[in-house]
């Protein structure tokens, strides 16, 4: 286990490759016109610099906005949950489901779902808050924790693990990583030797898996 750049381990591990990107437009605790001017600092934007993606998103406006702007040409409309309505039969050397799994009311049915895009040398990558990461604990003893808008459910380690593994799919790695926004901040710069040292404690859970092979 690691304590990992999200967003730098993403893009070196879809440099060069075919990716679909669920949830790509990110930024879902903001409004659509703050999701669209953020378009460029957003994971999306540095995938698309060094991959061939296809986004799917649920945003209407903004992915019409985008395409009308010349922003992205490359994200679909479409619902996660029900991925087997995607107009589309190709198939993926990687897919990223990044900070999406814990918004969903039945995060089962994404994981199903994106099997038909899937080989089996096809890594499923998932990034999601990570329910027992040091700071938000604290957050939470202190009075200031927050969940996000959309949030409805929290994972740690062992459950989704559990989860992959009902849904047909084997874990490869667990990591813990950062966002790129908290390698901003003083406090992070001043801690993040002791994340490296325990990455057990980090905020944000990174998992590889793969579809099962004795399926």
């Amino acid at each position: 286990m690691q304590y990992l750049s999200r967003d730098h381990f993403i893009v070196d591990r879809a440099r060069g490759k075919k990716i679909l990107h669920l949830g790509c437009v990110g930024f879902a605790d903001l409004d659509t016109d703050d999701r669209i001017s953020r378009a460029s600092e957003s994971l999306h934007y540095s995938l698309t610099q060094v991959a061939e993606v296809t986004g799917v998103d649920y945003s209407h406006e903004a992915i019409n906005y985008f395409r009308r702007q010349g922003v992205f040409d490359n994200v679909v409309f479409g619902n996660v949950e029900q991925l087997e309505r995607l107009d589309t039969n190709e198939t993926f050397d990687l897919i990223v489901a990044g900070d999406i799994i814990e918004h969903l009311s039945s995060p089962g049915l994404m994981l199903d779902g994106l099997k038909r895009f899937a080989m089996p040398s096809t890594e499923i990558l998932i990034t999601t808050p990570h329910s027992f990461g040091i700071l938000g604990f604290l957050r939470y003893v202190f009075g200031t924790f927050s969940e996000g808008a959309e949030h409805v459910m929290t994972f740690n380690m062992e459950n989704i693990r559990n989860l992959l593994e009902r849904h047909g799919f084997e874990t490869i790695a667990i990591h813990t990583c950062y966002q790129k926004n908290a390698a901003q901040a003083r406090l992070f710069r001043m801690g993040r030797a002791f994340f490296e040292r325990f990455p057990k404690y980090g905020g944000t859970l990174l998992v590889l898996a793969r579809i099962r092979k004795d399926l």
